[in-house]
């Protein structure tokens, strides 16, 4: 394929130049505002700090600038302001005390040319957010969870079945795991080779929307005016990248939707379990309502999302929490023994057996602490001009929660950089006087992640299942050694763990029995 950023740098100095009076324009406005601006890295003349703004884990570099200044750093690409939050008390002031004006979405170009204005997770803060996210909500509230459990128990029994056959395919059963069980929640059915040609499509637009979306990546989203330029000219292969995913969104989103409502009307679904498509059908009403097609509009949109938005968090999480348990045998034991007391040793657990299991939820939190899908959230955006602590936060300026930064502050996590899931327990139970990484993780005010509560049971369950029969260690050499589990992640707005090897095998003859 390809590359698709390496020939975005030809562009840079040509259009910076060309765009360069409308920049300083802009920012000769921001100098007559009375407030001052947050601190930030001093900027060039008319670029601001568009070439500061780095691309490779940028969380990081951010974490490091808020030494200097603060927990709230302010940056200016061209004209337009962004704001990154680095710690929690400043996000909730921000985020969730003043959430009426700084719950609003980024409008990208590059979201536009792959054609999600599907997603209500990227839709600007107003009613048509609030249709979306309620009747997302209707099917996975923390109510609602209980009424999956047939699903996800059956979904992760196959998936421990794959796992024992093919345990060196840990990432890839790892992917169709949580793709099977969202695609079922989502559209119903039970076809396997068909969820598997969706799950396929699913991954590669993601991977297409996290890494174009990551700000100051793709120069389009800086200057709009570039959505115009042709596919062939020299320079544009983030255009074609883009309009591939498009292609792609094209059939993800309204085939699987049909096809389930097909089904629905012919009464040929057999899966009799519950499932959002049906859910939502039903409440469409006559095809003669005159609001029936934005019904559907809806309906359609909603399932997708369930579908894209949950698998790759899920399925990013999941590759850290192995990373972690083949890194430390320690915690993995002790895991084991706790699971073995609740089941008796003698059948897998099942989702009710969670509220007994501490120690798993705790290990579930501290990987979601250390390893964070979504290091800088998804960019929140502001509706007006706000004074925040005598600085001045400009309308439509980005705000990036910094996750990464917050779940490593020394001052809530001691040892930040340690995975230690005791760090959440006191005499043998969930500690609540210890922080939650959970309330940073999945967001901030009116935009926290509606599928939250689900999530968190889908991980807990998951490795809870994986330990009672399993065992996960790290490779050997030639010689006997053992060979370190090296973690790297890419650098997009949903960051993935790359496969790494690892051993895994029953723990006896026994456990591999649970399976048969």
């Amino acid at each position: 394929m390809e590359p698709v950023f390496s020939d975005i740098s030809q562009w840079k100095w040509p259009i910076v130049l060309s765009l360069a009076i409308c920049a300083f324009a802009a920012n000769s406005a921001l100098s007559k505002r009375k407030l001052p601006l947050p601190p930030g890295p001093t900027g060039w003349p008319v670029v601001g700090n568009l070439f500061q703004i780095p691309q490779t884990s940028p969380w990081v570099v951010y974490k490091e600038w808020a030494k200097q200044y603060g927990g709230i750093t302010y940056l200016n690409a061209m004209g337009q302001d962004i704001v990154v939050v680095n710690d929690l008390r400043t996000a909730v002031d921000l985020l969730e005390k003043r959430a009426i004006n700084t719950s609003d979405r980024v409008g990208l170009p590059s979201l536009d040319i792959l054609g999600l204005d599907w997603a209500f997770s990227l839709m600007p803060y107003g009613t048509e957010w609030r249709v979306r996210k309620r009747a997302f909500h209707y099917f996975f509230g923390r109510r609602q969870v209980s009424e999956h459990y047939p699903v996800i128990e059956q979904e992760c029994l196959t998936y421990l079945r794959e796992l024992a056959k093919t345990p060196e395919k840990l990432f890839k059963h790892s992917r169709l795991y949580f793709g099977s069980t969202l695609m079922r929640l989502s559209y119903g059915g039970n076809d396997p080779r068909y969820r598997q040609m969706l799950i396929e499509d699913g991954e590669e637009f993601v991977v297409r929307f996290s890494s174009t979306s990551v700000p100051g990546r793709l120069l389009v989203n800086t200057f709009p005016i570039l959505r115009h330029v042709p596919e062939w000219l020299p320079g544009a292969g983030w255009k074609r990248y883009l309009k591939d995913g498009a292609t792609i969104n094209a059939r993800l989103v309204p085939q699987p939707y049909y096809n389930a409502k097909t089904r629905l009307m012919d009464e040929t679904d057999t899966d009799e379990l519950p499932s959002l498509v049906k859910t939502l059908v039903e409440q469409l009403g006559s095809k003669t309502d005159p609001d029936y097609s934005e019904r559907e509009r809806i309906a359609m949109g909603v399932c997708a999302e369930t579908y894209v938005a949950g698998v790759d968090t899920s399925f990013s999480t999941t590759g850290a929490l192995f990373a972690a348990l083949t890194r430390y045998p320690e915690v993995q034991a002790r895991a084991q023994a706790e699971i073995d007391a609740v089941t008796g040793g003698n059948r897998l657990p099942v989702p009710d057996d969670m509220p007994h299991l501490p120690y798993i939820e705790a290990i579930v939190k501290e990987t979601i602490r250390l390893f964070p899908s979504a290091p800088l959230g998804v960019p929140h955006a502001t509706t007006a001009d706000d004074d925040f602590n005598g600085y001045l936060i400009p309308k439509k300026t980005v705000i990036l929660p910094n996750s990464w930064a917050m779940l490593r502050d020394p001052e809530m996590f001691e040892e930040p950089d340690e995975f230690r899931p005791e760090r959440y327990l006191k005499d043998g139970k969930l500690d609540p006087s210890t922080a939650d990484p959970s309330i940073i993780a999945f967001g901030f005010g009116r935009r926290v992640c509606p599928g939250r509560h689900f999530g968190s049971l889908v991980l807990k369950y998951t490795a809870a299942s994986f330990l009672a029969v399993f065992n996960i260690q790290p490779m050997k050499d030639e010689t006997g050694n053992e060979v370190p589990v090296t973690v790297e992640y890419t650098s997009d707005l949903i960051r993935f763990l790359k496969p790494f090897k690892c051993d895994i095998k029953p723990r006896s003859p026994k456990h591999a029995s649970w399976l048969e």
